[in-house]
């Protein structure tokens, strides 16, 4: 194929991050007429096309991610019609995995990236997940917070320091360095609060959510770290990490933190033990 090979073979050296090990594995067989014409054309990054220049991997995890947030958000509706009485977490899960299956197949497809060519060298850009994450992150902080029947000051404060931090992340990754870390450390305080808040709920003096309040938050937390640090190692930071091993992270991350969450509440809620836990009229709300 002509203008695969053409694609595999561009001789500037920023487009090695486009590349599986296979594709840098191929041997050279580009005219001399096309290498000399490419600098000229790919200088500004014109030449790479989404999502053609994705490398397979990339493909193949950015697929899986639709596939498997599609899946979760079928049987969490599912789930949520076969009972008898619709349920604010069934609702909630199924909005947050529907939207991040939206948002991966639009990535799988070429919408949602850029080709970012201002910083010290080329990155690419999955705008797409801060599109989802402002949305998906505050619906987890609201199942949380609805666990634990928090108050509504509580809620705000988590789900607007939640915005904050999907904004700087943002903002940080379409900003040239050294200016963009200085708003990753931003969005890492917002962060750092989320957390201040839900371990606070956690240890509720009222007692509420118990063991499924614990292993959630907990799981929220931990699988939470990896956002920020995949940030300053990939394309958005330092570039440290490779293309596919970024998009494979975020992806086995955002399973976990997402579908893998929502099983879980959704588990805990339909227990036998939460259908006769004695709740007073006001809390029928959160479960």
């Amino acid at each position: 194929d002509v203008v695969s090979q053409e694609h595999i073979d561009m001789p500037h050296p920023w487009f090695t991050m486009l590349q599986d090990e296979e594709a840098v594995a191929a041997p050279a067989a580009a005219a001399p007429a096309d290498a000399a014409a490419a600098p000229a054309d790919g200088a500004a990054g014109g030449d790479v096309v989404f999502p053609d220049d994705y490398p397979n991997s990339v493909k193949h995890f950015l697929m899986l991610g639709a596939i498997g947030m599609m899946i979760g958000a079928i049987v969490f509706l599912t789930l949520n019609f076969l009972r008898s009485k619709r349920s604010t977490a069934h609702s909630l899960t199924f909005i947050l995995s529907t939207v991040l299956a939206m948002s991966y197949y639009a990535m799988w497809t070429g919408l949602g990236v850029t080709f970012k060519t201002t910083d010290t060298t080329p990155r690419v850009i999955f705008w797409a997940h801060y599109l989802d994450w402002v949305i998906t992150g505050p619906l987890i902080l609201a199942d949380l917070a609805l666990l634990s029947r928090s108050d509504t000051p509580t809620i705000i404060s988590l789900v607007g320091n939640m915005v904050l931090y999907v904004i700087c992340g943002l903002i940080g990754a379409l900003t040239v360095a050294p200016y963009k870390y200085m708003w990753w450390v931003a969005s890492l305080i917002f962060l750092i609060i989320v957390f201040m808040l839900l371990l606070q709920r956690l240890n509720n003096a009222e007692g509420y959510g118990g063991d499924a309040l614990k292993g959630l938050t907990w799981l929220t937390i931990l699988v939470w770290l990896v956002y920020p640090i995949v940030w300053i190692v990939g394309s958005e930071g330092t570039g440290a990490l490779g293309l596919s091993q970024e998009v494979g992270i975020i992806t086995i991350a955002d399973l976990i933190a997402k579908i893998g969450f929502g099983f879980y509440l959704l588990a805990n809620v339909d227990a036998p033990e939460a259908e006769s836990a004695p709740l007073n009229q006001s809390s029928q709300q959160y479960v």
